[in-house]
């Protein structure tokens, strides 16, 4: 298959081909072409002529265009989250649940919002204009819809450049552009790698908001680039960046409970923003936790497809493996106690596979315990108190989400004192089919996504 950028509504060539791997066997499987500057240019041209026009549609026509994406991706979800897993290296079951349904219900809640749309007429709601939505690779297509349905619902044009980590992103969204109708340019889709057409989109005064998803160091990059060009041109800027997730048990590991709190730390190896990366438990259930912890990782082996039940998966970022080796080094050195699968990964297996590993005891760890770590290295965490848990949950940079397990009146002492922007009460967040807010260096610029917002509307009051 041949990915290309999709602009004011042609895929445009521009020759430069990369190729997109298998992350379960490293074997070929897509052509990417890489848009360039001109053709960047060329969408950013043809968004403004969009938004010219769909600015002043009414709520009926947005709610029709609503309908038809929402038609197209609940027919095509089979096929769209077979595309996804196999691009970021996920479970079919878990990409379709929580990836694409996720989808669904961005653009379900966008036309609620416009359905339910009472005039107030102390406040004047008018689109933003063009908006850079720039998305990282992990569920893509749900992260990119967070922010594309509440932006197309307010009237807005939008330029998405996915992630080169999944390329697939682009594809799908194109057939939903062609099968829903979309008016030309309305929505345009860019593929590439290339720095200075990222630049170009996040410096251009054409385009009027910022959203990013993706690690610290590219947010913090962009608020740079942004910044510098503040002399001609603020805009809006949504940044979401990494996640560094706590998980709580109040109980010894219970069946049932037991599996969820592990599919927090497995399914996407460490690399989602939804995963979870440190478990406290409490110093009474110790032993059992360590001990139902490498019961699991003794039957435990890698997927080798989407359509396995193994939440083992690849490791699709070579700073993954940069991350883990440096790090795992560091804990043996440090005497750490390590908590890992017994099957041997063959030579094959070793470029595409790590091994998810939890570390007990290790004094020496203030990267794992405080930067996002792009790789399967969890910390497991005794303390003899709840209340001590904040204390040591602190310490991290990022504060998006927190996972508890226990009674309900024991978890809300715990979340009161965590400094994170979510805590979910005996589930899993990646669950909850809403845009992740943060706060510390988990998130900057205006968290709203809703469609009669700050972000997506300018508000203007008259009084």
């Amino acid at each position: 298959m041949r990915i290309q950028s999709f602009i004011n509504s042609q895929f445009l060539s521009s020759g430069i081909i990369t190729i997109k791997k298998n992350p379960f066997n490293l074997e070929d499987m897509h052509e990417v072409e890489s848009c360039d500057l001109l053709q960047t240019v060329q969408a950013i041209q043809g968004a403004q002529k969009a938004f010219a026009e769909w600015k002043i549609s009414t709520n009926a026509q947005r709610i029709s265009l609503i309908e038809n994406v929402i038609r197209v991706l609940s027919e095509k979800k089979s096929a769209f989250a077979s595309a996804e897993a196999l691009d970021q290296g996920l479970p079919l079951t878990f990409t379709l649940s929580h990836n694409i349904e996720a989808a669904i219900h961005s653009f379900t809640s966008a036309k609620d919002q416009l359905s339910n749309y009472e005039t107030n007429h102390q406040l004047q709601h008018s689109p933003t204009g063009t908006i850079a939505v720039i998305a990282s690779w992990n569920c893509s297509l749900r992260v990119i819809c967070e922010r594309l349905a509440p932006a197309i619902a307010a009237g807005n044009s939008v330029i998405i450049k996915v992630s080169s980590q999944s390329p697939i992103t682009a594809f799908i969204l194109s057939e939903v552009l062609i099968a829903a109708q979309i008016p030309q340019g309305l929505i345009q889709v860019l593929v590439s790698n290339d720095l200075d057409v990222k630049n170009l989109l996040v410096t251009h005064p054409g385009v009027k908001a910022i959203c990013f998803t993706g690690q610290l160091k590219n947010a913090a990059s962009i608020l740079k680039k942004v910044s510098e060009q503040s002399f001609n041109q603020f805009k809006k800027v949504q940044l979401a960046t990494g996640s560094k997730n706590t998980a709580v048990s109040l109980t010894d590991p219970i069946d049932g409970q037991f599996n969820e709190i592990m599919e927090s730390f497995m399914i996407g190896q460490g690399q989602l923003s939804w995963n979870s990366n440190r478990l406290f438990v409490l110093e009474k259930y110790e032993a059992e936790w360590q001990q139902k912890i490498q019961d699991y990782f003794s039957t435990l082996q890698p997927a080798t497809s989407i359509n396995e039940g193994s939440n083992w998966g690849p490791c699709i970022k070579p700073e993954s493996f940069t991350h883990f080796s440096e790090i795992e080094s560091m804990a043996v050195n440090d005497q750490a106690k390590l908590i890992q699968p017994s099957y041997r990964l063959s030579a094959s297996q070793q470029n595409c596979f790590l091994k998810p590993t939890f570390t007990k005891d290790m004094s020496n760890c203030s990267t794992l315990q405080q930067d996002q770590v792009m790789a399967p290295l969890f910390i497991l965490s005794v303390v003899k108190y709840p209340f001590d848990i904040a204390k040591y949950s602190n310490v991290s940079y990022y504060g998006q989400s927190a996972h508890i397990w226990g009674a309900e009146e024991k978890i809300e002492k715990i979340a009161e004192q965590l400094e994170v922007a979510h805590v979910f009460k005996n589930k899993w967040s990646v669950k909850h089919h809403e845009a992740n807010k943060g706060v510390k260096q988990s998130a900057f610029g205006i968290q709203d996504y809703q469609v009669f917002g700050d972000f997506f509307s300018n508000v203007k009051k008259l009084t």
